[in-house]
């Protein structure tokens, strides 16, 4: 006669994965597909202005450098996420704060300053349209 142990009451349910682990699950796929296919990482700092020292929080893979400020840009809000989570102090200061990066594969070059992207320009075609739409 065997018998199986089963503890003290049912066992129980595993808990469901949030949505931010889900989607930070689904990046790091896409991240993981980038980097074997080749295309440039860099590593994504943030400081106080004004200051010296970096803080690391992530790393992006973009498939052209001249995209990288683009990227970082787009994906502000879960950068920041990520930084407070690491490092408290950036939230006192996070009206305040500046973006830097590097290639990967260079530690020992400086840290770039991200800059800001320009506000897209409307297309042509989106231009006109837009003049032609009736304004509420």
């Amino acid at each position: 006669m065997t018998t199986t142990q089963r503890g003290f009451g049912a066992p129980k349910p595993q808990p469901k994965a949030s949505k931010r682990a889900v989607e930070r699950a689904a990046a790091s796929k896409q991240y993981d597909e980038m980097k074997t296919d080749g295309v440039p990482e860099f590593e994504i700092y943030i400081r106080i202005k004004d200051k010296k020292n970096w803080f690391p929080v992530g790393a992006i893979a973009v498939k052209r450098s001249n995209l990288i400020n683009h990227a970082i840009y787009d994906n502000e809000e879960q950068l920041l996420q990520g930084a407070f989570r690491m490092f408290p102090v950036l939230r006192k200061n996070q009206n305040n704060l500046e973006y830097g990066y590097r290639l990967k594969e260079y530690k020992d070059e400086p840290i770039q300053l991200a800059e800001k992207p320009a506000q897209k320009q409307p297309g042509f075609v989106q231009g006109l349209l837009s003049r032609f739409q009736k304004k509420a």
